[in-house]
C-alpha cells in the first residue's frame, strides 16, 4: 500500500493577478514532508494543470525547501522532455506534489506522456504522491462532474467543498448514487491521508472540515472527521 495526501484546497504564497496570496497548507505540507521518512527528501512539483507556471513552481520549491526538501519540478507543457527523462523524475523522487489548476488539461496532457502510469508506479513503489485541488481530483477514480482520475483511490471527491454552488453539491451528491461509491467533501485547508489503506484527515485550519458521504438503503450518510 502507498502514501497519500490530498488538499482540498488552500492558497500557497505567491503572487496572482497582482495580488499576494496568504498561506495556508502549513500544517499540510509538514505531514507531506514527515511521512516521506527521510532527512533531506527530493521532491517533485507537477504543475501540469496551471500549464506549467513559474510563480507557482517558486512559491512551491520556497515552501519545501523550508521544509527540508530538494525540489524540482517536471516540465511538460511547451517543453521538450524524452520519455527517459520524465521516467527518472517520477521515480527517483521521495515526493510528488500536483499542483491545482485545470483538471481535464492535465489528465489529458498526462496521458499523452505517460505520466498516468508512471503515477501509479510511483504509488506502488511507496513515493508519497500528495497534491492540492486538481492534485488531489486526480487520485480518485471520479471527481463531482465525472472526470476520471487515476483510480487510486475507489471515490468520488469534490475539493474546495464549503466553496461550491448548491449545483455542484447535488451533482456531487447524483455522482455518488450512481456509481455506488464513496464521496469525499474537503474544504480548504483540510487533506485526507491514506496510509496502507488507513484514512484521516490533516487541517491547516481548525475550523474547515471533511466528510466521507455514503449512499446505502436509498439514503445519503454524512461522516464528519473527528481529527
Amino acid at each position: 500500500m502507498g502514501k497519500l495526501i490530498c488538499i482540498g484546497g488552500g492558497e500557497v504564497p505567491r503572487i496572482k493577478n497582482g495580488i499576494q496570496l496568504p498561506y495556508e497548507t502549513k500544517e499540510i505540507d509538514q505531514e507531506i514532508v514527515r511521512i516521506a521518512n527521510q532527512k533531506n527528501p527530493k521532491l517533485l512539483f507537477i504543475g501540469t494543470a496551471s500549464y506549467d507556471s513559474k510563480e507557482y513552481f517558486q512559491a512551491i520549491q520556497e515552501i519545501f525547501e523550508n521544509l527540508g526538501c530538494s525540489v524540482s519540478s517536471l516540465d511538460l507543457v511547451d517543453h521538450e522532455i524524452t520519455q527517459c527523462e520524465i521516467r527518472e523524475k517520477i521515480l527517483n523522487t521521495d515526493i510528488i506534489y500536483i499542483g491545482g489548476g485545470k483538471t481535464r488539461f492535465m489528465l489529458e496532457t498526462w496521458k499523452k506522456f505517460g505520466v498516468d502510469q508512471l503515477l501509479l508506479e510511483a504509488y506502488e513503489k511507496g513515493i508519497v504522491c500528495s497534491g492540492l485541488s486538481a492534485g488531489s481530483y486526480c487520485w480518485f477514480q471520479w471527481n463531482y462532474d465525472l472526470i476520471e482520475g487515476l483510480g487510486i483511490i475507489h471515490g468520488i471527491n469534490c475539493v474546495h467543498y464549503e466553496q461550491k454552488e448548491q449545483k455542484a453539491k447535488d451533482q456531487f451528491f447524483q455522482v455518488i448514487q450512481e456509481k455506488g461509491l464513496p464521496g469525499y467533501a474537503l474544504e480548504n485547508c483540510t487533506a485526507l491521508e491514506i496510509i496502507d489503506g488507513k484514512e484521516k484527515i490533516i487541517k491547516s485550519n481548525p475550523n474547515k472540515n471533511a466528510y466521507k458521504i455514503i449512499y446505502e438503503d436509498g439514503q445519503f450518510r454524512q461522516i464528519g472527521y473527528e481529527n
